[in-house]
C-alpha cells in the first residue's frame, strides 16, 4: 500500500472520483446495498469505507466502525455519517491488521476493496476472524475482464495510470477466486457485466460470504 500520509493531493483526487461515482453506484447497487447492509444489525465493521458512499444504507443509529487507513478519506466519511445517522467510529488501520476482537462484528462490508490491498487472502481472514459466527461478509469488487477480450486488453494498456488514480487499485485481479478459496463457510456470487458506461471495470462480483452458525 502507497504511504498514503504523502500523497494528500493524490487521495484527494480519488476522494474527488469517488464522490461523483457515487450515484452511479448508487442506481448499479443501490437495491442490492439497501438489501443486505441495510438488514445488518448490531456492530458492522466497514473494511475501506472511502468517502461513505455507503453510509446511506444503513439503518440509522447503526454502528459502524470504519476501518480507513486514508486521512483524506475521514472528513467526507464522517459528514456522510452524519447526514444518514450512522454511529460511526473510525480506525486509520490496514484492513491486514484489525485491532478488533475474534468474533466481534456482526456484519462486515468490503466494497472496491480488496483491488487496492497488498494482500487480499490476509484481509479476508480478519474478515472472517472478526465475524460473528452466523454473520455474513458483503462485497461488490471489480474483476479481470474475460482472457482475449477487448475490455481485458484495455485494462492491460491502462493497468499503470488506474494503479496511480486509484492509491493501488489493480484492474486485472481474480479477486471471486480469492474471496472463494477463503475461510468463509459459504459463498454466494453473482458475475454482472455493467457494460459499456463502466468502461474498463465494466465486469464486477457482488455476493455474501458468509461464516457458519455453531451447531446445536
Amino acid at each position: 500500500m502507497p504511504d498514503l500520509t504523502k500523497q494528500k493531493r493524490r487521495s484527494r483526487f480519488e476522494a474527488r472520483l469517488l464522490e461523483a461515482g457515487a450515484d452511479d453506484s448508487h442506481a448499479a447497487w443501490g437495491e442490492r446495498k439497501s438489501a443486505v447492509i441495510g438488514a445488518m444489525q448490531g456492530t458492522v465493521v466497514e473494511l475501506g469505507p472511502g468517502t461513505g458512499v455507503n453510509m446511506r444504507y444503513y439503518a440509522a443509529g447503526t454502528k459502524v466502525i470504519a476501518i480507513e487507513p486514508n486521512p483524506v478519506m475521514h472528513a467526507p466519511l464522517q459528514s456522510a455519517a452524519a447526514e444518514y445517522d450512522v454511529d460511526l467510529e473510525i480506525r486509520q488501520l490496514d484492513g491486514a491488521a484489525l485491532d478488533l476482537a475474534d468474533e466481534s462484528a456482526d456484519g462486515v462490508v468490503g466494497t472496491l476493496l480488496l483491488c487496492g490491498v497488498d494482500d487480499p487472502a490476509q484481509v479476508l481472514r480478519e474478515a472472517h476472524r472478526i465475524l460473528k459466527p452466523g454473520g455474513v461478509y458483503f462485497f461488490i469488487e471489480h474483476v479481470a475482464s474475460p482472457a482475449r477480450t477487448a475490455n481485458r486488453r484495455v485494462q492491460r494498456v491502462l493497468f499503470r495510470p488506474h494503479r496511480w488514480m486509484f492509491n493501488g487499485c489493480e484492474i486485472t485481479r481474480d479477486t471471486e477466486a480469492s474471496i472463494r478459496g477463503g475461510p468463509f463457510d459459504a459463498v454466494e456470487v453473482d458475475a454482472v457485466d455493467r457494460g459499456r458506461g463502466a468502461l474498463w471495470v465494466r465486469h464486477q462480483i457482488v455476493g455474501t460470504a458468509a461464516k457458519a452458525a455453531p451447531h446445536g
